[in-house]
C-alpha cells in the first residue's frame, strides 16, 4: 500500500515507521524524465510530474523501503567517499517553501540522508555546503516492500 506524503503528520508517521531511516543503505536509484522520441519526433518536454526518482532502500530496523519522489526540481546522489560509511543513521524529511526564491511559495519536499540547510540567495539556491544525498521534488510517496535480491 502506498502512502502519500502531503502533511506534517504523514512525515512523522514515515519517520516513525522508519525510525527515522536509521541504519539503512540505498540499494539503488532510477530517475526518469518522461522525455524521450516518438515516431513523430523527440519529446523534449514534459510535464513536471513525469520527472520522477524512485529509491530503495534496505534497512534494519524495518522491511526494505521504497520512495517515489515526484515532480523532481533537483537532487545529488554522494557515491563512494574514503573513510565514510554507506549507512544512513538518520533522515531529515520536510516541507520547504523557500527554495525557488522569497517572492515564491512553493511547497516541496526535501528528503535528506543527513541534515539539510542550503543557503537562499534571491531565486537561486547555494547547494554547495550539502554534503548529504538529498531529494527536492513536489511530491512523494512511499511503501515497505520486500527486500531485492
Amino acid at each position: 500500500m502506498w502512502n502519500e506524503v502531503e502533511t506534517e503528520k504523514d512525515i512523522e508517521n514515515f519517520l516513525s515507521e522508519t525510525y527515522d531511516m536509521h541504519d539503512t543503505v540505498l540499494v539503488s536509484a532510477d530517475y526518469s524524465t518522461g522525455c524521450g522520441s516518438t515516431e513523430r519526433g523527440m519529446i523534449v518536454r514534459s510535464e513536471p510530474a513525469k520527472y520522477t526518482l524512485r529509491l530503495v532502500f534496505d534497512a534494519d530496523w524495518s522491511e526494505s523501503i521504497e520512495m517515489i519522489f515526484t515532480g523532481v526540481r533537483h537532487f545529488n546522489m554522494c557515491g563512494f567517499r574514503d573513510n565514510y560509511g554507506n549507512e544512513i543513521l538518520g533522515c531529515h524529511l520536510g516541507f520547504h517553501t523557500e527554495l525557488m526564491g522569497k517572492t515564491r511559495d512553493d511547497r516541496l519536499i526535501v528528503w535528506s540522508d543527513g541534515s539539510f540547510s542550503p543557503k537562499v540567495h534571491g531565486t537561486s539556491i547555494d547547494l554547495k555546503d550539502c554534503d548529504s544525498s538529498f531529494v527536492i521534488a513536489d511530491g512523494l510517496k512511499w511503501r515497505f516492500i520486500k527486500k531485492e535480491a
